[in-house]
């Protein structure tokens, strides 16, 4: 007689329970949506040219190439500038407590999440029957003959993306944490340098830094200067590529390490990680065998 089995339930961190909309339009020069608010969450990626999101009152800048997350219930609308963005938004309903963590939250999407949101974009239009532009669709109209399983891949898809999403901005990089804390006591150096441990798997800016710590940006990159003789953005590339060594020589394709710290695609990472280091990531790999 065989030894038993024993079944192992699933757990869903992140459930996506509905899909409300799901857009991908031009948006015209200048154009301003209206104010709006629901109880499910929005995702807002624009993947040409830039855009400004206002939630709360509050304009956030969304550049080509990133993607912010708004939460059930805040007010928001939508502006272009000067030239058009195409953007695609997606609205869904998820209660999952992980999903606290894209609260107020706007980074860069890597290729191989890009490649997800057009799997999404895909299912979507075999499954529903999308306008070419409607800014008021409040109902999704299935086809005929839409596939088998349409809605759910485009739910599951999703929810992938998603947890991908946590998964990759909270890998962290311990060996620039090692004896650092955030008391109030903390060397201003050192919680710039932990701050900046903390993006390595996502994106930086300046503004973002001086927000969080509550300095001026002129004056925060002239204390950083003088305390390390190095410049707040090299340090942060640096860190970035003293990561890109560590996934190299644990095997890491360049494509994935390329992904996983937010670069735009593979030909980017290897030239900036030439430009930092001396040598390509291919020429490194060889180097260590």
């Amino acid at each position: 007689m065989s030894d038993a089995f024993f079944k192992t339930a699933v757990k869903k961190d992140i459930t996506v329970k509905s899909i409300y909309t799901i857009h991908y339009q031009a948006l015209g020069k200048n154009y301003v949506s209206k104010e709006e608010t629901h109880d499910f969450w929005e995702i807002n990626y624009t993947d040409k040219e830039d855009m400004t999101v206002v939630l709360s009152g509050k304009p956030i800048e969304v550049k080509r190439g990133e993607i912010l997350f708004i939460r059930p219930n805040e007010p928001h609308y939508v502006k272009a500038g000067e030239k058009e963005p195409n953007v695609f938004i997606i609205t869904f309903e998820c209660r999952s407590k992980a999903m606290d963590f894209f609260i107020g939250r706007k980074s860069a999407v890597g290729s191989n999440d890009r490649a997800l949101l057009q799997e999404i974009m895909s299912e979507a239009e075999k499954t529903f029957n999308i306008p070419e532009f409607d800014p008021d669709l409040k109902e999704l109209e299935f086809k005929t003959d839409c596939p088998l399983g349409g809605l759910q891949s485009i739910s599951n898809l999703l929810e992938l993306f998603l947890i991908r999403s946590i998964r990759r901005d909270t890998e962290k990089h311990n060996s620039y944490r090692f004896m650092l804390s955030v008391g109030e006591n903390t060397d201003l150096k050192e919680r710039i340098i932990l701050f900046l441990s903390e993006k390595i798997y996502s994106t930086f800016s300046l503004e973002e830094l001086c927000d969080h710590l509550h300095y001026k940006k002129a004056w925060l990159c002239s204390y950083f200067y003088k305390r390390t003789g190095s410049h707040i953005y090299g340090t942060y590339i640096k860190m970035k590529m003293d990561e890109a060594k560590k996934l190299i020589r644990q095997k890491y394709t360049f494509t994935e390490i390329s992904d996983k710290l937010c670069f735009d695609n593979a030909a980017y990472f290897s030239a900036a990680f030439k430009k930092h280091v001396g040598m390509t990531p291919k020429e490194y790999k060889a180097s260590i065998r």
